[in-house]
């Protein structure tokens, strides 16, 4: 966390990671996830509350099930994660909106929990409200997301700012199952990015026998 100070090691920091804006800002500079890793990077030294993980699950009864033990995992982990079942737009791509929920349990948690520091893991500028409204209540928040992604109301708004870009390159994996169903092309694709399974474009194609993987592990 270079450009956030740190110089209190007893503060208490609650994280609120968006997961899908995260997911995409990273692989548009050609990085990955790594939850566990971004957990950690976020601490740094502090007393971590609590990690609060938004994610969408695909609708298909068959890819439930796949999900359910991706979930079961990052619970492992120490996530707590909230979800909600998306949809599939004309184009197949998957659609969940999650900003409502991330909004409510943080002014609740904030309320119950009084942190020091809140962590908004999104480059949402729809989130600017409610970084506004955590300081007047005497909050720090800090925004952690890549420059070229992030809202420059949310991060104006803002006492710090986190880089996440700083984070190690070196991404550590753990498989999942595999869907019993074969989904079609669009289906496929779009669970494959949504989870980010798949490589990036123009990448060279993954060794057909191997699983596929979502990076989850410390």
């Amino acid at each position: 966390m270079h450009t956030v100070p740190n110089t209190l090691t007893h503060e208490r920091v609650v994280a609120f990671v968006d997961y899908h804006n995260t997911l995409h800002a990273l692989r548009r500079v050609g990085r990955q996830i790594d939850l566990p890793a971004l957990r950690d990077y976020l601490a740094e030294g502090r007393h971590l509350v609590e990690v609060f993980l938004y994610i969408a699950t695909h609708p298909d009864p068959e890819q439930q099930q796949a999900d359910r033990g991706t979930l079961h995992r990052l619970r492992q982990h120490g996530f707590l994660v909230r979800t909600k079942v998306g949809h599939i737009l004309p184009n197949g791509r998957l659609k969940c909106d999650l900003d409502m929920e991330l909004a409510l349990d943080v002014q609740a948690f904030v309320a119950r929990a009084r942190p020091d520091i809140v962590v908004l893991v999104t480059g949402d500028g729809d989130f600017t409200p409610l970084a506004q409204r955590l300081r007047f209540d005497g909050v720090r928040v800090e925004v952690a997301s890549v420059p070229g992604s992030v809202s420059a109301e949310l991060r104006a708004m803002a006492n710090g700012f986190v880089d996440l870009t700083r984070l190690g390159d070196v991404v550590d994996y753990l498989p999942i199952p595999e869907p019993d169903v074969a989904l079609d092309d669009a289906f496929d694709a779009d669970l494959l990015d949504e989870f980010d399974l798949a490589p990036e474009e123009d990448a060279p194609a993954a060794t057909p026998a191997a699983p596929a993987r979502i990076p989850l592990a410390a």
